[in-house]
């Protein structure tokens, strides 16, 4: 689930992909739900034994060189690839260096490899290698767990609950699933891949793996790899910012308040929710966002305006989705896209989802019929003003 933008997930779906490589333009239609069976998913849980042997050498006083070798291969294998592709994205280059990933392991045997302050990323990572580097009975036993888990099986039935989430036609690709110790992003999607922090994984009282925790975050995370969407050159340079704009609440929203059960702001929850992901900070941040909801929403009007209207650049919404949507534990965009798209659902349900996730220039247009079909229910919420409705179901079709 990209909230491990905890400051990305940029998970989401931020998380967990480029900013710019989001939704663009797609038709309209009004569908209704039809599961497809699963796609095909492997999975790769090398890093986690042969992470476990690296640190099981440190513990054991194995000379230094010994240990710097094993760690370079490693860290060359693909699952860390993978995740160095992650925290280096286009929109932050240079995030986490891998030399740093590198001497902030060794720091926690050999002191002065790594110092506090030299990279915020690995300063937030360092307390959860601390921790299991200090309790390696524990990483081995949810390694053994997770050696003996029905994987396959678990998150197969995660994609068929995601795929009942997304428009007919729009299929979860087949993908690759990886587990590595990283002690960053919870969980991320890049290339037809999924990344999980082994660390933090789910786990009960008694540290075992929770289960169901953690395929509703691949669950999540799947749902994000399913949206779909195309480019249209005939759109001018702000209609394609403001649409880019719109798209950003598409994949986070609809994931947080239907796969992953997002609790009501303005917006009661859905009823009959699968997973139950908002427990703890969550919940916290979510509450936090509900109390100043109102504010959050003129934002959302005054960026989107600005992007429509051409007061805005490709850079400046980089930087406001990074600093603003996308920052904290949890971002605000997972929090506005699922209050839009669970009034739209309380009103049209899924049909309704489907027309606005296909086309997010009629997300505006749908959440403000939804406060007018369902007063009782979402009567107090903040209204679109009509002007930007307008603007929105404007974009392609004409020239400002």
């Amino acid at each position: 689930m990209r909230f491990e933008e905890k400051a990305a997930s940029f998970p989401a779906s931020m998380k967990a992909r480029s900013l710019r490589s989001l939704m663009s333009l797609a038709a309209a239609a009004l569908l209704v739900s039809n599961p497809s069976p699963a796609q095909k998913v492997e999975v790769d849980i090398s890093a986690c034994p042969l992470m476990f042997n690296v640190l099981k050498a440190m513990k054991d006083g194995q000379p230094r060189e010994k240990i710097t070798g094993m760690l370079d291969s490693v860290l060359a294998a693909v699952p860390y690839q993978i995740m160095f592709k992650h925290y280096n994205r286009s929109w932050r280059p240079n995030h986490l260096p891998k030399g740093v990933f590198k001497r902030m392991i060794l720091s926690l045997r050999f002191e002065g490899e790594y110092s506090a302050g030299e990279n915020e990323r690995a300063d937030k990572m360092l307390e959860k290698w601390r921790e299991f580097y200090g309790n390696l009975p524990l990483f081995e036993k949810n390694l053994r767990q997770l050696e003996k888990a029905d994987l396959m099986g678990l998150i197969n039935d995660g994609v068929r609950y995601a795929q009942s989430w997304l428009p007919p036609d729009w299929k979860i690709p087949d993908f690759r699933v990886f587990v590595h110790p990283n002690g960053g992003s919870t969980a991320f999607s890049i290339d037809g891949t999924q990344g999980y922090d082994f660390y933090q994984l789910p786990r009960d009282a008694s540290g075992d793996i929770d289960w169901d925790q953690l395929i509703g975050t691949v669950s999540h995370e799947s749902h994000h790899s399913g949206m779909k969407g195309s480019t249209s050159s005939t759109l001018t340079p702000s209609d394609s910012l403001a649409l880019r704009f719109l798209s950003f609440f598409v994949g986070e929203g609809t994931a947080t308040k239907f796969i992953s059960n997002a609790p009501g702001g303005c917006v009661p929850a859905v009823p009959g929710g699968r997973f139950h992901a908002f427990k703890g900070e969550l919940t916290v941040a979510w509450n936090n966002y509900t109390s100043e909801e109102t504010e959050i929403f003129k934002r959302m009007m005054a960026t989107f305006e600005k992007a429509y209207s051409g007061g805005l650049t490709a850079e400046d919404l980089d930087t406001e989705m990074r600093d603003y949507w996308f920052s904290g534990f949890l971002g605000r965009a997972y929090f506005v896209g699922a209050e839009l798209f669970g009034a739209i659902f309380h009103a049209f349900g899924k049909t309704g989802v489907f027309a606005a996730m296909e086309d997010p220039r009629k997300i505006f247009e749908l959440y403000n019929r939804s406060i007018e079909k369902k007063p009782e229910l979402l009567g107090s919420c903040f209204r679109i003003p009509e002007s930007a409705v307008r603007q929105a179901l404007a974009i392609g079709q004409i020239q400002k």
